[in-house]
């Protein structure tokens, strides 16, 4: 049986649309990492793609493959203090079991000044009623991660989409009371309006042709300003103090 990881490398290769839109988001990536000698890490690397734009990032994910350059737990991880200059995540963070405490791992683990950079879901008004109906994975809106004490075995591809939402966005400042001495929330930003869910991602078809994409990054563009209230992305940024 095709695992998940292996389904998302050959969809990567067959998806001319999701090329396009990770290739921004990676290009966007790479310009915002910090400048440092020290290791840049990839959680939850899956079909490796990341590492074709930045051949040097350590890939790593809980399941072994050959692509991959480390296996491990993103609670748990297997570095000294001070290690790394650079964590990266794309669709990770929500599928955590205790994401505020891989947080104070990941403080744990970067130099001063190195940074933790994720791109997840979030609910904007326009962009929830759709994930809620067209995605599998959920937002449980009324859990509070800053009371969670343990960290529980549990299937790596369970999650809660609302994460990133609940601990940047809803209850940002109970972050930078638990975090502000650690970490700087060094940028926000709201992604995808248009693109990203007419492409399907890596689990249903595209809903429009190749043909007309150009067409619609103008059109995403041009929406910029509404995207607080369209986003079905968020871009966050925290750099260790």
């Amino acid at each position: 049986m095709e695992h998940i990881l292996e389904k998302h490398r050959r969809i990567w290769d067959e998806k001319k649309i999701l090329q396009i839109i990770y290739s921004e988001w990676y290009t966007k990536i790479i310009k915002d990492l910090a400048q440092t000698q020290k290791p840049t890490v990839e959680l939850g690397a899956g079909g490796g793609n990341f590492k074709q734009f930045k051949p040097d990032v350590i890939a790593a994910d809980v399941v072994p493959f050959d692509w991959l350059d480390m296996v491990f737990d993103a609670h748990h991880m297997p570095f000294k203090d001070n290690e790394l200059g650079n964590i990266v995540m794309i669709d990770v963070l929500h599928h955590l079991d205790n994401p505020v405490a891989f947080l104070k791992e990941a403080q744990r683990v970067l130099e001063p000044g190195g940074r933790l950079i994720m791109l997840e879901p979030y609910p904007s008004l326009f962009s929830l009623p759709i994930y809620r109906k067209f995605h599998p994975e959920p937002f449980i809106m009324d859990v509070d991660y800053f009371q969670k004490k343990e960290t529980n075995e549990k299937d790596p591809w369970d999650s809660n989409q609302a994460i990133p939402y609940l601990l940047f966005f809803k209850h940002r400042d109970t972050f930078k009371k638990i975090f502000g001495d650690q970490f700087h929330l060094a940028y926000k930003e709201h992604l995808s309006f248009l693109l990203y869910p007419a492409s399907g991602g890596f689990e249903n078809k595209s809903m429009i042709p190749d043909w007309s994409i150009p067409m619609f990054q103008f059109f995403e563009k041009a929406l910029t300003p509404l995207r607080s209230i369209l986003a079905f992305r968020c871009y966050v940024i925290l750099e260790k103090k």
